[in-house]
């Protein structure tokens, strides 16, 4: 069984330089261009986002937006999407 602990039972470890973790479930904005009218390749730009701040922001490209919708576990009737300008 994994063993969690708070901030105030670990402080001393960070101080000697032990790695630690934590796991967050965070909001992401996510974005998809297609590249071009030839190639169904697709970047998608991914942030997370915790309250108003960006905290991570990486990019990446899918062969297709097929890929995408799996990878993120996304139905293709799900009204989530918005068009940008």
């Amino acid at each position: 069984m994994k063993q969690v602990y708070s901030y105030q039972e670990i402080g001393t470890l960070i101080d000697k330089v032990r790695q630690i973790a934590f796991t967050r479930t965070l909001p992401a904005h996510i974005t998809a261009l297609q590249n071009s009218r030839e190639c169904d390749e697709i970047t998608v730009t991914i942030a997370l986002i915790v309250g108003e701040y960006v905290i991570a922001e990486l990019e990446t490209t899918y062969p297709r937006i097929e890929a995408l919708l799996d990878a993120f576990d996304i139905g293709d009737l799900e009204e989530i999407w918005e068009v940008l300008e």
